[in-house]
């Protein structure tokens, strides 16, 4: 790998370094408004639902409905102050959020994420420590569930747990945000992959100059990024790559609602009170 100082380039299309590295320490997905973040994330997440060949469910959470008109034919469920169940089967899912309440939404990704923990954490002890799957989480606009004081409150305390020891139990994510400075500092501290788009303010380039060092040519790289070429650093705690994003093509396609059947709730298999297959 190169350092640092010499970015190297990398295929358009997911590479296996990025892949590898947002399983293995997660990814947030930064930059300046319009600098192409929710394409980026479009495009790394339709690139794991149609071409990676390992076992990753997709989980998806999104505010401001950026994905349910225009993404894979994925399921999505609409989540507001009347649902009572949420998808907990094995196939990817859009959950789209209408709450407004920032601690109805936190509660919201806690709660699946949280009851996803206990089962990997369950289906590692069946298995003898092994787990033949990976739960990915990609939070759109997370300064929206998880901001800059979320984690510091009652509520959102047992979801650090996740963001601290979730990978070993095959479980990470993605977060993307429009400045570093509004998602939670714990969560982001917790977190060894960044893709930075094109920053130019003061309070984000502080920040960055927190993960990456104040010396590091990223500091300067970043505000010359070209926002039409879809252009990104990718940053790995080590190395830095270059990313040029393509503008994503949904073929036409958008996710598919989830409908509930209630006197057709699936029977799984439980242990101790949580779902393991």
């Amino acid at each position: 790998m190169r350092q640092m100082s010499e970015p190297a380039k990398v295929n358009p299309i997911l590479p296996e370094v990025m892949l590898n590295g947002i399983l293995k320490t997660g990814l947030v997905v930064v930059g300046g408004k319009n600098t192409g973040k929710s394409n980026a994330g479009k495009v790394i997440s339709s690139e794991i639902i149609r071409n990676q060949p390992l076992p990753i469910q997709l989980k998806i959470f999104d505010t401001a409905s950026n994905l349910r008109w225009d993404f894979e034919p994925i399921l999505f469920q609409s989540i507001d102050e009347r649902t009572r169940y949420f998808y907990d089967g094995d196939e990817h899912i859009l959950f789209d959020i209408a709450l407004v309440d920032e601690i109805d939404i936190l509660s919201f990704v806690e709660r699946v994420i949280l009851t996803d923990y206990y089962r990997m954490r369950a289906r590692k002890e069946l298995l003898g420590g092994h787990i033949n799957k990976w739960i990915l989480y990609l939070i759109e606009e997370a300064q929206n569930e998880i901001g800059s004081y979320s984690l510091m409150r009652r509520e959102g305390m047992r979801l650090l747990k996740f963001f601290s020891e979730g990978r070993n139990f095959n479980q990470s994510y993605i977060l993307i945000g429009q400045r570093l400075a509004d998602v939670s500092t714990r969560a982001i501290e917790r977190c060894s992959g960044y893709l930075f788009g094109k920053m130019t303010g003061d309070n984000d380039i502080a920040k960055l100059k927190r993960i990456v060092g104040r010396d590091s040519v990223i500091v300067n790289d970043v505000k010359k990024l070209e926002v039409e070429k879809g252009q990104f650093l990718y940053y790995n705690g080590a190395s830095t790559y270059d990313f040029n994003c393509p503008k994503y093509d949904s073929k036409g396609q958008k996710p598919k609602p989830y409908i509930l059947d209630l006197k057709n709730i699936p029977t799984w298999r439980y242990r101790e009170g949580v779902r393991i297959i």
